[in-house]
């Protein structure tokens, strides 16, 4: 956190989202500053307990940290970060692997066991595929955020996961996405486990509504003692933000459908709203599930006082 912010300046850490391009602005007094960052950078002064005011981060990650009493920061429900599951898995292109019914008994690597990623991949497949976590062979990166609950038995190793699935070592890597997805589509080696991911992803939110939800905003506990009027305030710049992204063109369909101009085209509203109580509640119980807390959180608990009348707006 810089020294040069003024005593009435309010730090916003998060990726350089194109939809947040507006969120800087005074606001009744303060001077809310959003600082661009990029990819993993948000996480970093949080997990690493330095100093910070208002940062990005993520949903399963806070729980946990809430579950251990350790969470210094409360939520507000800016749901900023969103993204399907189906494609998060990746195998060899050339290899027979195309439904989860297949991996049973299969080794996977996850770099990180507790990102939320991870969390909403292993739900789905429960949920809707019948592959409980337990009858996978898990792998991990040595480093990890939190340690992995027992009972999934992973297995720290010191190689890198990804060239493990190249080179027939492991099955599949879960990850939201590669290097080798980098390369030209003639230089791949991987390819996401469905055929047809976009087909998976249509049918699944057709059937639940759910587009799974992955970050949140937290506010510094120091924060909130200096400047208690803030989280309103932030709340709607980063609505503010996002509904200007939209007058200007912008689209956040994940498809990149036409958006049909009504409030409920909207991809990623914030807010407690019923779905998003219904999307926060299942990701949840995926985490209970998979043993990473020890009961599931009252949703209203999880948010600053007075969240659940926030509109987004």
């Amino acid at each position: 956190m810089p020294d040069t912010l003024g005593d009435n300046s309010i730090e916003m850490v998060g990726n350089d989202y194109p939809f947040f391009r507006h969120v800087s602005r005074e606001s009744d007094g303060l001077n809310l500053q959003y600082k661009p960052v990029g990819p993993g950078q948000a996480f970093k002064a949080v997990l690493d307990g330095q100093p910070f005011q208002v940062n990005e981060f993520s949903l399963a990650n806070y729980t946990l940290m809430k579950d251990r009493d350790i969470a210094p920061m409360m939520a507000i429900p800016v749901f900023l970060n969103r993204a399907f599951r189906h494609g998060s898995l990746y195998v060899s292109k050339d290899g027979d692997l195309t439904h989860p019914s297949q991996l049973k008994g299969k080794t996977i690597g996850a770099r990180e066991y507790t990102q939320t990623a991870g969390v909403w991949w292993r739900g789905l497949m429960v949920d809707e595929y019948n592959l409980h976590w337990s009858d996978i062979n898990w792998v991990s990166e040595r480093k990890q955020r939190f340690a992995p609950p027992m009972e999934a038995g992973v297995e720290a190793l010191d190689e890198d996961l990804e060239q493990l699935v190249i080179d027939g070592k492991i099955d599949a890597l879960l990850a939201p996405t590669t290097n080798d997805s980098k390369k030209p589509a003639t230089e791949q080696q991987l390819r996401p486990l469905f055929p047809d991911t976009e087909a998976a992803e249509r049918d699944y939110f057709g059937r639940t509504g759910i587009y799974p939800l992955n970050h949140a905003v937290v506010i510094h506990n120091d924060t909130l003692v200096k400047f208690p009027n803030a989280p309103k305030m932030l709340f709607d710049a980063y609505c503010a933000s996002k509904t200007q992204f939209y007058a200007e063109g912008g689209n956040l369909n994940p498809w990149g459908d036409e958006p049909g101009g009504k409030s409920e085209d909207d991809p990623i509203p914030f807010g407690l709203t019923d779905k998003n109580r219904e999307i926060v509640a299942t990701l949840m119980r995926y985490l209970h599930e998979q043993k990473f807390i020890s009961k599931v959180p009252d949703i209203d608990g999880l948010f600053i006082d007075g969240a659940a009348n926030w509109l987004d707006e």
